[in-house]
């Protein structure tokens, strides 16, 4: 047992590196043949923690497959999984372990409710919030935050409505959130009456994040004169995220002036995030400033700025396909370039009316 407990550990502070899938599945194996349960589920905690979405589920399936019963630990550290894979068949999986382990504890609850909003299932997140008797200010926050992400903002209004009802106060986090879902489903007046009521209703002053979803929620409507003067009346100095929410509205509505006036600050501000970058040389360009963009590519080489590959993840008949940004190593990659392929030509098909 002491083995086992000290590859777990060694497994942490190594973050994982050079551990295949045989070995995990290895030590899963003796830590149930010992009954050492403790240690077989902080290992799949440190697996899922450190990003490892495939290892995760292969180590919580093989826990499942030795009869090591996954606790509330275990649980908490799979549904985030489930959230970066958008599998809502093993949401649907953890769901059942936390009614038949009759794991009631409430921070679970919420976490399961926000994973499935965040898998599309708003009917499931909502079933979970209602049949909950002691709802707090997390399981609220959450529902709200899944009606941001679905851009149904009258629903998270009302959820607000419920919460005030029983006597619960807002954080940062909860009004955020709420500012959030104001802001995808364009309900402007909502949003400032809410932003105002930071001050006048609970006395605290808004945070960055506050300020920003402001100048979102007017930016999206192409209201950039009024977040332009909303930003410069700011008490306190604007970060880069909102220049650079303020800069990505001015190009999709052509405000180039205004463009202009919020590049120069996230430039000025020496910005090392690569998105404000991109998003600089796309005005450029988008105003026929090849020069500009040719300056800011120096720039960026300069700084020796790259932006990483994007990555993704599909679960196909239970088994887990990886893909990255500009690599073809899959195994079946001639098989999905054809299908592709034909989805092309039938997309360049005329089509009769």
């Amino acid at each position: 047992m002491e083995v086992l407990r000290q590859f777990v550990q060694s497994f942490r502070l190594l973050s994982g590196s050079g551990v295949d899938h045989r070995v995990l599945s290895d030590v899963v194996k003796a830590c149930a043949s010992v009954s050492e349960l403790r240690s077989g589920r902080a290992l799949h905690g440190c697996v899922a923690k450190l990003g490892h979405l495939g290892e995760a589920i292969d180590v919580f399936r093989e826990i499942q497959a030795r009869g090591m019963r996954p606790n509330t630990v275990t649980i908490m550290n799979l549904l985030p999984v489930c959230a970066q894979i958008a599998s809502l068949h093993l949401v649907r999986q953890c769901h059942g372990y936390i009614i038949r382990g009759g794991l009631g504890d409430i921070r679970l609850k919420g976490t399961l409710l926000d994973v499935y909003a965040k898998c599309g299932s708003l009917k499931n997140a909502y079933s979970v919030f209602q049949l909950e008797a002691h709802k707090d200010l997390v399981m609220f926050t959450s529902m709200i935050a899944g009606y941001a992400v679905h851009g149904m903002g009258e629903e998270a209004l009302m959820i607000y409505s419920r919460m005030l009802d029983l006597g619960i106060k807002p954080d940062h986090v909860f009004i955020t959130t709420l500012l959030t879902a104001c802001c995808h489903a364009g309900l402007i007046q909502d949003g400032l009456h809410i932003f105002d009521s930071i001050r006048t209703v609970y006395g605290i002053n808004p945070t960055m994040e506050q300020y920003a979803s402001v100048v979102d929620l007017l930016a999206r409507r192409g209201r950039l004169d009024d977040a332009y003067a909303f930003v410069t009346e700011m008490p306190v100095e604007p970060n880069e995220n909102i220049w650079g929410t303020l800069l990505r509205a001015c190009i999709t509505y052509n405000r180039m002036d205004l463009g202009r006036l919020a590049a120069n600050h996230l430039l000025e501000a020496e910005s090392e995030d690569i998105g404000n970058y991109v998003l600089i040389s796309n005005m450029y360009a988008a105003d026929g400033k090849w020069e500009g963009v040719k300056e800011l590519r120096k720039l960026m080489k300069k700084k020796e700025m790259k932006k990483p590959a994007g990555c993704s993840w599909l679960d196909v008949d239970g088994k887990m396909n990886v893909f990255m940004s500009g690599d073809s190593s899959h195994p079946r990659r001639n098989s999905m370039f054809d299908v592709l392929n034909a989805l092309f030509v039938q997309m360049k098909e005329p089509v009769a009316f």
